[in-house]
């Protein structure tokens, strides 16, 4: 009964779908989902991701992006299930990605923002304040690692850091064996690598400027070298 339920849901998405009318269509693939979710004996959670994902990309397209990113949460939730860990990223970053557009929306362009979730069943957010306060966290996150979903971003955050650090010390002073200096490029990039890895040799050290600039990095160093090390370890795993 549910697997027909399953399918008589879908093919009224599809029908919804051909007529660009993309709400019904959205509600219907979920429909097809929670049916695909709950049936009894099914060892598979593949059917239930895809119809998740579908209903996300037609309530994206109805401009309920609040709605898609709960919807491609529960997407990535039965790739989980199903070991499908792959497609289980994509969707957990387009989810992520949506919220912080959902987010922009409703700081920038709040009469642009459309919903097919009943009004009570809608999620607040209380004040401007923590909207803005959870758009930044959310941006951040998005530069820094890509939601834990791209670890490249974080190798190029971290060679970003080193570099404008590099260029800053040479405009400063360094110490060393007791004398100050001004550093060339190459020296201040050796110092920017040890003060970022947080190695401290301590055969160069800051002096005046540079030592608001070392505290930064090495402050930097000590998030961005573990996110690295966090977001690789995760790709390679599920791998």
């Amino acid at each position: 009964m549910l697997e027909e339920a399953y399918r008589l849901f879908r093919r009224a998405a599809q029908v919804y779908r051909r007529r660009e009318n993309h709400k019904q269509s959205a509600l219907c693939f979920t429909s097809a989902a929670s049916c695909w979710s709950k049936r009894c004996g099914e060892k598979t959670f593949y059917n239930a991701a895809l119809s998740y994902e579908e209903a996300a990309n037609e309530a994206e397209k109805s401009k309920d992006y609040e709605y898609a990113a709960l919807l491609y949460k529960y997407a990535a939730i039965n790739h989980e299930r199903d070991g499908e860990f792959l497609n289980f990223s994509k969707c957990f970053y387009r989810s992520k990605e949506l919220y912080r557009k959902f987010l922009t929306y409703r700081l920038i362009r709040p009469k642009k923002i459309y919903s097919i979730a009943p009004p009570q069943a809608k999620k607040k957010i209380r004040g401007i304040l923590g909207c803005i306060f959870s758009w930044i966290l959310l941006t951040v996150s998005f530069v820094v690692w890509g939601h834990g979903e791209r670890p490249s971003r974080t190798l190029f955050t971290g060679i970003l850091i080193v570099c404008a650090s590099a260029a800053l010390y040479i405009f400063g002073s360094l110490l060393a064996e007791g004398i100050a200096f001004m550093p060339d490029f190459f020296q201040a990039l050796y110092f920017s690598v040890i003060t970022f890895t947080t190695v401290g040799y301590g055969d160069i050290v800051p002096v005046g400027f540079s030592k608001l600039v070392a505290a930064i990095e090495s402050f930097s160093g000590l998030f961005i070298i573990p996110l690295f090390i966090i977001g690789l370890s995760r790709k390679y795993l599920r791998m």
